[in-house]
């Protein structure tokens, strides 16, 4: 391209305030799934994104360019200037950067996070999801194309990049989707039960507050006591959504005449995805290996390999014991903000982390008792609303889930059951399936 970066934002700026759109060429539908068997993992993150990505395309036809170098302030920092700001009445407030070439950007993508932060910390409440991040540069950093795809598919981040071309004369802004190698690394395992930290939480009945099934004649259990447990669930979602978490929680309760052999018949478990499992990744010999795509445990060893010696032995362990204890403390400190009290007393209560599939499979934990609606975060609740979407838009091809699909969507987002199958059948290995 023959302009400069500062000449380009004040052609973009000049001619095209209100019709920027009219530049962006190279919009195509997101891939599609034809099989009966269930989709990888990374097929449904690849669809997801890109419906995301053409989502804040159409938002991009109505935005209003305002601004150019907007300077930002912040007391006792120094200034820093965006290239082009503006609002549009679908995406709302919408920032570009521009960089032409390979070697700034990375520092443009950089930047733009930062300017997203900066609105949010200037008008509270404002989450960097709602503000619309531009990125026009020539996409060709392999960093910048990872820190992308993680930033719009895993944090949630409003992001369009752009790739500014020049054909004698005519210029125009080619969309970039990320190619499925890109995604590769969301492997179908990361949802196998050995990659999964369990969390569980049991406790008493508490008369007139939360009740069991004996005191029904058709052995429900009252309906106050699965809205309260229902509460607790969800209070321990929003927590674990808000710290990043990809994680299903739900109460259940064993049955009465089961409960009354055991102290706390009640229970919340909360399953989340690990990242650290030794399943995906483990060392032995300074090699690491594990049930993973090669690319990214070679990621891993390079870095494996640039630490002491002393730190390499117990780095594995070291961030997966802290991964551990922190999704213990936001369970057990929800949990017990629940439970507070007017006199101040603590419910009794006990901790535990079992192996998920012992746990699920288990008779007097899993079989033998109500499950009640259960909830999903981050990942997970991204994945599974995604495939639902899937086989209501696509239902012929669907293999499971089908005959029994409700009539209305909604039907399927508590489910213990659907949820659970669904999630057990995208966690299987592609030669599974």
């Amino acid at each position: 391209m023959q302009f400069t970066e500062n000449e380009f934002r004040d052609y973009l700026f000049n001619n095209h305030k209100e019709n920027i759109s009219d530049l962006i060429v190279g919009r195509r539908n997101p891939i599609n799934w034809k099989s009966t068997e269930f989709p990888p993992l990374r097929f449904l993150l690849q669809k997801l994104a890109e419906q995301r990505i053409n989502k804040l395309l159409d938002g991009l036809e109505s935005l209003i360019i305002t601004a150019r170098e907007l300077q930002l302030e912040k007391l006792g920092d120094s200034t820093t200037r965006l290239d082009l700001f503006g609002s549009s009445e679908t995406n709302g407030i919408t920032i570009i950067e521009l960089k032409k070439s390979k070697q700034t950007e990375r520092q443009a993508f950089t930047e733009l996070l930062a300017y997203a932060n900066h609105f949010c910390s200037i008008f509270p409440g404002l989450k960097e999801s709602s503000i619309t991040s531009v990125l026009i540069a020539p996409m060709e950093t392999r960093t910048v194309r990872d820190a992308f795809v993680q930033e719009l598919v895993a944090n949630n981040k409003s992001l369009v990049a752009l790739i500014p071309k020049d054909d004698n004369g005519k210029i125009t802004l080619s969309v970039y989707y990320p190619d499925e190698s890109y995604y590769q690394w969301f492997e179908n395992n990361l949802l196998d039960d050995s990659s999964m930290l369990t969390v569980v939480i049991t406790f008493p009945i508490i008369e007139g507050w939360i009740d069991d099934d004996t005191l029904s004649e058709d052995q429900k259990i009252p309906d106050y006591s699965k809205d309260a447990l229902n509460i607790i669930s969800n209070e321990i979602s929003h927590r674990l959504e808000s710290e990043g978490f990809h994680a299903l929680v739900y109460a259940s309760q064993k049955w009465g005449e089961i409960g009354q052999f055991f102290p706390y018949p009640n229970t919340i478990c909360v399953a989340a995805i690990n990242p650290f499992s030794s399943f995906r990744t483990a060392s032995y010999e300074d090699t690491i290996y594990g049930a993973s795509e090669q690319g990214r445990l070679s990621e891993i060893q390079s870095i494996y390999n640039q630490l002491s010696d002393d730190e390499r032995k117990f780095w594995l362990d070291g961030i997966e014991s802290s991964f551990h204890h922190r999704l213990i403390i936001s369970v057990q400190e929800e949990f017990q903000l629940c439970f507070k009290n007017k006199n101040g007393s603590s419910l009794d209560s006990e901790i535990s982390l079992p192996d998920w599939y012992g746990f699920k499979t288990s008779m007097i934990d899993s079989v033998f008792t109500h499950q009640l609606d259960i909830y999903l975060t981050g990942l997970l609740r991204l994945i599974y609303m995604t495939y639902i979407s899937h086989i209501y838009d696509s239902k012929e091809n669907c293999i499971f889930y089908h005959d029994d699909l409700p009539k209305y969507s909604y039907d399927t987002l508590r489910k213990f059951l659907p949820v659970w199958e669904i999630l057990r059948g995208l966690g299987l290995g592609e030669e599974q399936t």
